[in-house]
């Protein structure tokens, strides 16, 4: 394949951006495919000598020249046409681009507001994110706040949530909806692309969620404030609905605003998948914070073998996550197996059950009943997970094990 490209003037894709996260790591973005992939400074500063003037053998020579490297032209071509191909790279070689995939931990995902919609809606709301209004805005919402939670603070003992279900349900729904608006107008403030808006099951619970997979061209402080701008939505909608009850002298309607307003604090939860995650992985600069504070907990055992490990600040602090999100997981073994042994052993028949309570009027049909079934739905759901990446490295091994033969024709 060399020798027939090697000739030709190597044009970088007008779709492709970099975004530097340190000194070391760079996001190569492809925002019409959706592509986002952390590269290193080398990958970058190769990149970059793609100046649809140089062809891949002056690519080579240039790039060894410049860095004292020593990168063969098979090396270049495997690197350019295969390893970053798929993400349309190259202008010319475009069909071999992966199509968008939605995130593996969202299941069963939907759209329920396509982005041409939202993207009518967000530029009425860009105005409240300009500095100085937002800090009047956050100034007066949580003076609010306080004001009502201090004023109606014995009161609420008298609150009774299941006599006002309706209330809640409507205001929650309300409120998340307008919290994913959040994410997509500071997306869209900050110049940066957002999809529609849609639901899903993230761990067989129902979520809500905006695209706005394309701030990874955004710098960190931008990429915090898009984060945070859901919880930020959330509050202003949520004191608008107090007020209104204030006014209307509604006790039902601010207390169950203000339940809704602190149930927003608990996207802050940095162990899951929600706001607190996203904020602590633009802090560290880690994309797939997870993957990397488990591989940090995983140096513990290379260390035993007796293998050198270099860690910095950030290593230690992965480390500590990692060790707390494995410490969560076996709690909730522990929990799921020798405290909750019967929903485990006995989910097929309670599924049905609760099945057959939906479509059946003379069966109650109840949340705890749905809350019965989450924890077994999680044990299973980690135990398949577990499952399936133990066999394909299992393939992988016996793959890597079997002697190539060659055909004789």
């Amino acid at each position: 394949m060399i020798s027939d490209i090697q000739n030709r003037p190597l044009v970088l894709s007008e779709n492709i951006e970099f975004n530097k996260l340190k000194e070391n790591e760079f996001i190569l973005s492809n925002a019409k495919h959706r592509h986002y992939l952390k590269i290193n400074r080398e990958t970058f500063n190769l990149l970059n000598l793609i100046d649809c003037v140089l062809n891949l053998n002056e690519i080579q020579q240039s790039f060894n020249v410049k860095y004292n490297k020593k990168i063969s032209l098979q090396q270049l071509e495997n690197l350019l046409y295969k390893d970053l191909s798929k993400y349309g790279v190259l202008k010319g070689y475009e069909e071999n681009i992966k199509p968008y995939q939605k995130p593996d931990y969202l299941k069963l995902s939907f759209i329920i507001f396509n982005e041409r919609l939202i993207s009518k809606i967000v530029k009425y709301f860009n105005f409240l994110f300009k500095p100085k209004i937002a800090i009047l805005i956050l100034i007066s919402c949580i003076t609010i706040i306080c004001f009502l939670v201090v004023l109606n603070f014995d009161t609420y003992k008298s609150f009774n949530l299941q006599e006002s279900l309706v209330y809640f349900f409507i205001i929650m729904a309300s409120s998340v909806t307008f919290h994913e608006i959040g994410h997509a107008t500071s997306a869209n403030y900050f110049g940066a692309n957002h999809g529609g808006i849609g639901g899903g099951f993230y761990l067989f619970t129902p979520v809500y969620y905006a695209d706005v997979t394309d701030i990874w061209r955004l710098n960190k402080l931008q990429r915090i404030i898009v984060n945070l701008s859901g919880m930020y939505f959330e509050l202003i909608f949520c004191t608008l609905i107090a007020l209104i009850g204030f006014l209307i002298n509604d006790f039902v309607l601010i207390i169950t605003a203000i339940i809704v307003c602190f149930n927003t604090l608990f996207n802050l939860n940095p162990f899951l998948r929600s706001d607190g995650y996203w904020v602590l992985s633009d802090l560290t600069n880690k994309p797939n914070l997870l993957y990397h504070s488990f591989d940090r907990v995983k140096d513990i055992f290379r260390i035993i073998i007796g293998k050198k490990v270099k860690w910095n600040k950030l290593d230690i602090m992965l480390f500590l996550y990692g060790l707390t999100s494995y410490g969560f997981i076996c709690l909730f073994l522990y929990y799921a197996l020798f405290q909750n042994t019967n929903s485990i052993l006995n989910f097929p028949t309670n599924a049905i059950e609760f099945l057959k309570s939906i479509f059946n009027r003379n069966q109650e049909f109840t949340l705890a009943k749905y809350g019965e079934l989450i924890i077994p739905l999680i044990f299973y759901y980690l135990f398949f997970n577990l499952l399936k990446i133990g066999i394909k490295k299992g393939i992988e091994k016996i793959r890597l094990a079997t002697p190539c033969k060659h055909n004789k024709g």
